[in-house]
């Protein structure tokens, strides 16, 4: 299919636009084929919003979580099935929800694997499977490639995500923004992540407990009041910002010393990329697909007492910690969502 090709593009996903890693994939999508002259419409959750002159179809999806994704499921499905054979080109992002939706409405589409949507039961599988056989097969990382390869026994497309170029210039004095969040001059190490088990949010604050330093943690979740009483418990100095908009966000990336990543599983890591291109030095656990998003721009770890170490030596060597800072800037904003949404078109 020609790239001058006019089409009309459905985007499937839940919490559009929400900031987390598939929200960003869905949304900066949309952008640039919006950009690149197409039509886009999204189908999400309830409470979705347009950014871009796109049309968000809201389906109702009970707050319920277990409910929630299950219908979302079902109805979605089925306004495909009613709707969708007007559209030229359906992207699913997130193979457990999307996906699954995708297979109901019997509809041909590219499903999207992030990260922990490998994992499902029989019933969501089977779904799952036969959508695969009539479409196309995306994953974020060569990692999530190869599970997906061993669990479907199908191959993918590599299609990582990127960073907006625009969103990492002009970031204000890292001064001035410490200043804003009320931070002080102190070694500063900032988490961004859901306060969900598989983010490992919890490791974060064992870290805090241990190292003499600010903690900042963006993000909120279920785990919100666990994590808040275990940070207290332990005597960390960590301060729980809630969600952040990426304005503010990317501003205290830069005003960091270090980001610190800890999750017990990562099909991509988006937020590394974030932060590599903010210039701030890299802590992160070696899982997943972490490897092919810090590569040796930062430090990779495979326990608490490593993560421990890594920054009390970061901390002590500001020679060390200098070298890191924007090592991999130039190299992670070479990669912008326009390459993305062409890679996409290139497989359609």
């Amino acid at each position: 299919m020609s790239l001058k090709f006019r089409m009309r593009v459905l985007i499937v996903g839940a919490h559009y636009p929400e900031r987390g890693g598939v929200q960003l994939y869905s949304t900066y999508l949309s952008r640039e084929f919006i950009k690149m002259g197409h039509e886009v419409e999204v189908l999400s959750y309830s409470g979705s919003s347009s950014c871009f002159g796109e049309v968000v179809h809201q389906l109702r999806t009970p707050k319920v979580k277990l409910i929630r994704g299950t219908s979302f499921i079902i109805n979605a499905g089925m306004w495909m099935k009613r709707k969708g054979r007007k559209f030229d080109l359906i992207i699913a992002n997130y193979a457990k929800t999307a996906g699954a939706a995708l297979g109901i409405s019997s509809l041909k589409g590219i499903i999207v694997f992030h990260g922990t949507d490998i994992f499902m039961g029989r019933i969501l599988k089977s779904i799952v499977r036969k959508s695969l056989s009539r479409g196309k097969t995306v994953s974020v990382s060569r990692y999530i490639a190869e599970r997906v390869r061993s669990i479907f026994g199908v191959e993918s497309t590599v299609i990582p995500g990127a960073v907006d170029r625009d969103e990492f210039l002009n970031i204000p004095e890292r001064d001035v923004v410490r200043s804003e969040f009320g931070f002080s001059d102190e070694f500063l190490v900032l988490s961004a992540a859901s306060l969900v088990p598989v983010k490992g949010v919890d490791l974060v604050v064992e870290v805090a407990s241990k190292v003499d330093a600010q903690f900042a943690i963006a993000g909120d979740g279920p785990l919100r009041k666990f994590l808040e009483k275990k940070a207290r418990k332990s005597g960390a100095k960590v301060r729980f910002l809630g969600n952040l908009d990426h304005k503010k966000l990317i501003p205290l990336m830069s005003a960091s010393d270090v980001f610190l990543h800890m999750p017990r599983f990562e099909g991509y890591g988006l937020v590394i990329a974030e932060a590599l291109a903010a210039g701030v030095p890299v802590v992160a656990a070696n899982v997943g697909a972490i490897p092919e998003v810090l590569r040796r721009d930062g430090i990779l770890v495979g326990s608490v007492e490593e993560a421990v170490q890594a920054i009390r030596e970061l901390k002590e060597n500001r020679e060390k910690l200098n070298s890191f800072r924007g090592i991999a800037r130039d190299r992670v904003l070479s990669r912008s969502w326009r390459d993305v949404a062409e890679e996409f078109l290139r497989i359609v």
